[in-house]
């Protein structure tokens, strides 16, 4: 359903009804739900992800529950929504009934991991623009764009390789980057894909390096990762080293899991906060000022950036 005509930045009441082929009907409670804020207004999101990445969810709800707490105004999904995207049931049970409370109210921009399996329940749960599995949209003063990562690599006889051709000039997905990150004016350049290229744990991606020197030439500050289940935070990085001047942040949101087995025995040079607890991040953008604070299912802040 597309609304149109509304006003930025104000606050209105919905309710959903639906009518069933045999006539009954139903009807939804009323729900509140606000616009997108204009360019100078602070604002604040969530990050979080592998809601099924585990094929567990005995923490799923208690990190929905802290996320709506903080009042984001909307959602980021960093892939693993489900275990497996292709039944229709696991999209229920591991995302939409534990995070209703908080879906209700805001949006969402999920972007593809392995366990939704280029489904087709992925793209008909969605409404982004096509071809819906990568995105960019404007928010604030930041611009935002979703990769779909599992197009870029993929894993064979267990070890993750370059898809030829996924990201080189004239690809689709690398063209949209680099045109949305030309063209913008915006103060905050954040990009949000699945596969991690920097974490000091099991399933680093070290080919999803090939966006790194896209992402540094066009100024991205922060990159939002899942696939390792954990919470990690780097140092800022340019080429592949140490820039505390004008390097990337790269933040592993593996949100609802805890797989402290897979972090290696010492951390990475890049690792600057690491912990396998299930948690979700929380953004605020104020103008030129970005806070990051990282909350677990508990709601204790662990880590917390400026």
């Amino acid at each position: 359903v597309t609304i149109s005509g509304l006003e930025p930045e104000t606050s209105y009441l919905y309710q959903v009804s639906s009518k069933s082929k045999n006539g009954e009907s139903c009807e939804s409670d009323v729900y509140p739900m606000k616009t997108a804020v204009v360019e100078e207004t602070p604002f604040c999101f969530a990050v979080t992800s592998e809601t099924g990445g585990t094929c567990n969810d005995t923490y799923n709800r208690e990190v929905f529950h802290q996320i709506r707490l903080h009042r984001p105004d909307f959602l980021m999904v960093v892939g693993d929504s489900v275990c497996k995207g292709s039944q229709y049931s696991e999209w229920n049970r591991y995302f939409f009934t534990p995070a209703q409370d908080l879906l209700t109210t805001t949006p969402f921009y999920l972007v593809p991991g392995n366990h939704e399996e280029n489904s087709d329940w992925f793209y008909k749960f969605v409404h982004y623009p096509e071809p819906k599995n990568y995105y960019s949209y404007r928010y604030g003063n930041a611009l935002f764009v979703g990769l779909d990562s599992t197009q870029i690599v993929e894993y064979v006889d267990g070890k993750p390789r370059l898809v030829e051709g996924a990201f080189e000039p004239g690809a689709p997905q690398f063209d949209m980057l680099t045109e949305r990150l030309k063209e913008t004016d915006a103060v905050w350049k954040i990009v949000f894909f699945h596969y991690p290229p920097y974490v000091s744990a099991d399933y680093q991606v070290d080919e999803m390096r090939i966006l790194c020197p896209i992402l540094e030439q066009y100024g991205v500050q922060v990159v939002f990762n899942s696939h390792t289940i954990a919470y990690e935070r780097s140092h800022p990085i340019r080429r592949d080293s140490l820039d505390l001047e004008s390097g990337i942040t790269y933040v592993v949101a593996g949100g609802a899991g805890a797989m402290q087995q897979w972090f290696h025995h010492k951390r990475a040079w890049h690792t600057a906060h690491a912990i396998a607890r299930p948690h979700f991040v929380q953004v605020v953008i104020a103008g030129t000022r970005l806070e990051l604070q990282a909350i677990d299912f508990e709601g204790n802040l662990f880590d917390k950036v400026l």
